[in-house]
């Protein structure tokens, strides 16, 4: 009986001994898994773009109306950015910006620099400044109001209020008295809309004020539409190109205090990516003219439907996005979560490709 159990605090041991090497040598193993594993990770290309906790953004080329001790980051997302358009500074700069109106010659280029290019126009009004070869593919970003550039910086947004003024809207519609209004300076345009209101204007009443119509008593054109809205039902929002995101202060305005218009609006083929519906109407849902005039004629003469769109509209208001604030945020945005160094682009391609189309509603 002694001898069992002698026996079995031997095998006992011997079990516990095997069960200790074979731990000790799985251990082993996991670590030098673990060693070489970090080896691997240690070859990968490394996701962090700086080690800068600072960012450094220099305007290099800028329009005339930028000024930079206007732009602060204490309500950005990332406020460890500054904003200069000191020259000297370009060798220590994370991001150049080149504003399309003031480039003409080009530094070199810095490894590990974002060259961006900026532009609030359309296609039409930027091609012939950049075509110099001292910019071709040197640019990663692009700052301008397309939705898919790195940097969205529209002429502003149109936002929802909090608090919405009452109105006599009924006395509104009793007052006015004449349809469509338009002002404006420029009288030949690539979107053709001149011939496009020309030939509205068969149908309809369009009275058109500014350089290439009749004076408007008010001193500037802002003054003049609200002055004009208060007898006017409709506005003629007409871009100068049709291009895709392409929405100027022509319509954005229309969302301003006493705009006591509807907007019409011919510009961008996908106004509705931008602005809030039942708040304006679009030429681009119509097939003519023709057919545009005939639909205003029934807005314009029932109280209860052109009183919708005003209510509606009057739920929002437009905010400007001066000295290009809310690009500046995205910029220190980008450069701060970035996870690996961006492409040089073809401007040219990303410019034009599927952006831009010609007027195919104007009877000829």
């Amino acid at each position: 009986m002694h001898f069992s159990r002698s026996a079995k605090n031997v095998c006992i041991g011997v079990v516990v001994f095997l069960i200790s090497i074979w731990f000790l040598w799985t251990l082993k193993r996991i670590k030098n898994f673990e060693i070489g594993d970090m080896k691997i990770a240690h070859k990968q290309p490394q996701t962090t773009w700086s080690n800068t906790s600072n960012f450094t953004i220099l305007f290099y080329a800028y329009p005339s109306y930028f000024n930079a001790k206007y732009i602060v980051f204490d309500k950005c997302k990332y406020t460890n950015c500054k904003v200069t358009t000191d020259k000297k500074v370009f060798t220590k700069s994370d991001a150049v910006i080149f504003h399309h109106n003031e480039m003409s010659t080009s530094p070199n280029k810095l490894n590990g620099q974002i060259w961006i290019f900026a532009s609030l126009e359309s296609p039409y009004n930027t091609y012939k400044t950049f075509r110099n070869d001292a910019f071709k593919m040197k640019f990663d970003w692009t700052m301008t109001y397309r939705k898919d550039s790195e940097v969205f910086a529209p002429y502003g947004f149109v936002r929802k209020q909090l608090y919405i003024p009452k109105k006599n809207y009924t006395s509104i519609f009793l007052n006015k008295t004449r349809n469509i209004a338009w002002v404006v300076s420029h009288c030949q345009t690539i979107s053709k809309r001149e011939l496009y209101v020309k030939e509205l204007s068969k149908y309809i009443d369009v009275d058109i004020y500014g350089a290439c119509g009749k004076p408007c008593s008010s001193t500037s054109a802002e003054e003049c539409k609200k002055l004009l809205s208060k007898t006017y039902k409709f506005y003629l929002s007409f871009e100068n190109s049709l291009c895709k995101d392409y929405l100027t202060e022509k319509i954005t305005t229309m969302y301003m205090h006493n705009m006591s218009f509807i907007p019409i609006v011919r510009g961008a083929p996908n106004p509705g990516d931008h602005l809030p519906q039942n708040t304006y109407i679009s030429t681009s849902d119509f097939k003519s003219p023709q057919n545009l005039a005939a639909f205003l004629k029934k807005i314009g003469t029932n109280e209860t439907r052109y009183i919708s769109y005003l209510k509606e509209k009057n739920k929002y208001l437009f905010h400007t996005d001066p000295n290009f604030q809310s690009g500046m945020c995205d910029i220190c945005y980008h450069l701060n979560v970035r996870q690996q160094k961006p492409k040089t682009k073809n401007l040219t391609k990303w410019l034009w490709e599927n952006q831009c189309q010609e007027p195919k509603d104007i009877p000829s």
